[in-house]
């Protein structure tokens, strides 16, 4: 494999790797969940170097009802694919599924990589889950093989990382403006990440001249050596509506940016009252 190819791979690698963080620590009652069974939205990601911008690959969100281990369920979906140009460089087709009860404990996650001719699925198992006490079985697959089987705890909230979207979204940001909001554990093979969740207040999002979103701009800190610094390495627009929607999100990468767009929503739960459509001055 050429230095060129090397080049682009990781920065594949890195860019699709965002998009699993983009989610009080006091956890919603059912009624009061930003999100309804039937939900789905759809981003654009694209790859940003100086001022060029490269459509990278598309990403699809579900949410449905569903039954784990006889709790009721939402069932959430998320998959990733590269574009025609960039499949020609390195194909990626990833999928994740994650089991969430309806108040807020997470129950089962897996995730699906087919990158190139590696393929491998990861499943996280909830043991035990509480604002201080986390415990998960993270178990990874890979050409038949079990090639991880490990036990798992942080003394904090943890999330897999799908888990972790509706975690971010049953924030109400409207009551922790300018502030520190918390931090959160995610699980990532053997890794036990801490995000902590920063409200940076409201901000407008153009998409046109015609068209813009009022929003709640997040912050999330880690370290990663995915990332050029641990501070707000991924930034997130979220609707101020009660639907909580992600608009765009931003990473800063080793090189260069990536960027996500939402382009289309179905049955959201709530009126989506952050778009702003601008009429024709004509």
């Amino acid at each position: 494999m050429n230095s060129i190819n090397k080049v682009y791979i990781s920065l594949m690698k890195q860019l699709f790797f965002i998009f699993y963080f983009f989610l009080p620590l006091i956890l919603c009652h059912a009624d009061e969940l930003p999100f309804k069974t039937g939900e789905e939205l759809k981003f654009d990601i694209h790859y940003k170097y100086g001022l060029v911008m490269l459509k990278a690959g598309t990403a699809n969100y579900k949410v449905v009802s569903s039954v784990y281990n006889g709790n009721n369920s939402y069932f959430s979906t998320l998959d990733f694919k590269t574009t025609s140009f960039f499949d020609k460089i390195y194909r990626m087709r990833d999928t994740l599924h994650s089991h969430l009860t309806e108040n807020m404990r997470p129950l089962y996650h897996i995730r699906m990589i087919r990158e190139g001719n590696y393929n491998f699925a990861e499943e996280v198992f909830t043991n035990q889950f509480g604002k201080d006490f986390t415990e998960v079985r993270v178990r990874r697959q890979a050409q038949q093989s079990v090639r991880l089987d490990t036990i798992l705890s942080v003394n904090a909230i943890g999330y897999d990382l799908l888990n972790l979207i509706q975690y971010l979204r049953s924030i109400d940001y409207s009551q922790s403006e300018f502030s520190t909001v918390g931090t959160v554990f995610t699980f990532i093979g053997r890794e036990k990440i801490p995000v902590t969740i920063r409200n940076e207040g409201k901000s407008i999002v153009e998409k046109s001249e015609s068209l813009k979103y009022t929003t709640y701009k997040i912050s999330l800190d880690f370290t990663d050596k995915v990332f050029n610094e641990s501070r707000s390495a991924i930034e997130i627009w979220i609707s101020d509506d009660k639907n909580r929607i992600p608009i765009k999100i931003r990473a800063k990468l080793k090189i260069g940016a990536a960027e996500v767009y939402l382009t289309s929503w179905k049955n959201l739960k709530y009126p989506f009252s952050s778009e702003v459509k601008i009429p024709n001055r004509r």
